[in-house]
């Protein structure tokens, strides 16, 4: 009797087990979802869209976290210091990956050694923009005019900035003398290029198509390989003939280089997932985003093409900054 009590013990115990295990392995992953800019933020709206569509992609819980400071390094080098088990995974951008170690004498992390990349989520595009009246009537045209000039003023919100280092590449590339000109607040910038004190500027699609509803502004080129669906009538760089200024700001999901192939693998899922959830898109394209969600092999790929490409710029423009 006792034997068959014994018996029936350990098969409840079995069972027990074997109905724990499941669930132990269903437990929900917590991500933090580190971001290098204040909340409200082009960066920010991006990070909470994507956390959103990956909770619901999936059994991940995604925190949103602020560590802004230096254009993204601040944030970029605590990822870096993070235990390597997937638990905290940084929004990279073209910024603090791409520019930042060429233009900085020294950073506190290492965007080629310190990180492994999940996906490239989402870009965002320019518009390069002029005085309504008075202005150019083509990008052809502002080329044409910045070559006679002795320099032509190029506004820019941030030395390093996407938006100063693409001012440098088309001075460079047009063959004309730029001078940035950089603005702490965004709306002295307009201003200044509205009265044409300062030739023109790349703004983001969203805030060109804001500021050309409002008036005083005109966007010449966009640099997108396709025409912005809130800037239909402006041509792309190929189209206007200057395929060299196609280009755009771009965000990564990075971890810390050592997290498991595995951990990566199940987080580029959720955020493949993310990418194409309806609601996501339709979030993303009201903020002026496109969705990508590349695998891990696309993005490195991306990343090195692009640390290629904006390297020699810095390096012509003679940006060495020291901390």
């Amino acid at each position: 009797m006792k034997r068959a009590i014994r018996a029936a013990l350990a098969a409840v115990t079995v069972m027990a087990v074997a109905g724990i295990a499941p669930a132990l392995a269903q437990a929900p992953r917590t991500i933090t979802l580190v971001v290098g800019f204040a909340g409200g933020t082009a960066p920010d709206t991006l990070a909470r869209i994507l956390a959103d569509a990956m909770q619901r992609a999936g059994n991940t819980n995604v925190v949103v976290e602020n560590v802004p400071g230096a254009g993204g390094q601040v944030a970029s080098a605590r990822v870096a210091r993070a235990t390597a088990d997937g638990a905290t995974v940084l929004l990279g951008e073209v910024g603090s990956v791409a520019i930042a170690p060429f233009a900085f004498a020294s950073l506190p992390y290492d965007p080629a050694k310190d990180f492994t990349y999940v996906s490239e989520v989402a870009r965002t595009n320019f518009a390069f923009v002029v005085p309504d009246q008075g202005g150019p009537a083509s990008i052809a045209a502002f080329i044409d005019a910045a070559k006679k000039a002795d320099r032509t003023l190029l506004g820019t919100f941030g030395v390093t900035s996407p938006g100063h280092i693409a001012a440098e590449l088309f001075a460079q590339s047009a063959g004309f003398k730029g001078e940035p000109v950089h603005y702490r607040a965004v709306a002295d910038g307009i201003g200044d290029i509205a009265r044409g004190q300062t030739a023109g500027s790349f703004f983001s699609i969203p805030l060109a198509a804001a500021q050309i509803r409002s008036g005083g502004l005109r966007a010449l080129v966009q640099t997108g390989a396709t025409r912005a669906d809130m800037l239909p009538g402006v041509p792309t760089a190929a189209e206007a003939g200057v395929p060299y200024l196609s280009m755009a700001s771009w965000f990564v999901l990075m971890v810390p280089a050592a997290v498991p192939a595995a951990t990566v693998a199940e987080i580029h899922r959720a955020a493949a997932a993310a990418m194409k959830d309806p609601a996501a898109l339709e979030r993303l394209r009201g903020a002026g985003f496109e969705a990508v969600g590349s695998s891990p092999d696309e993005v490195k790929a991306m990343v090195a093409r692009e640390r290629d490409r904006w390297k020699p710029v810095i390096e012509r423009a003679g940006i060495r900054i020291t901390n």
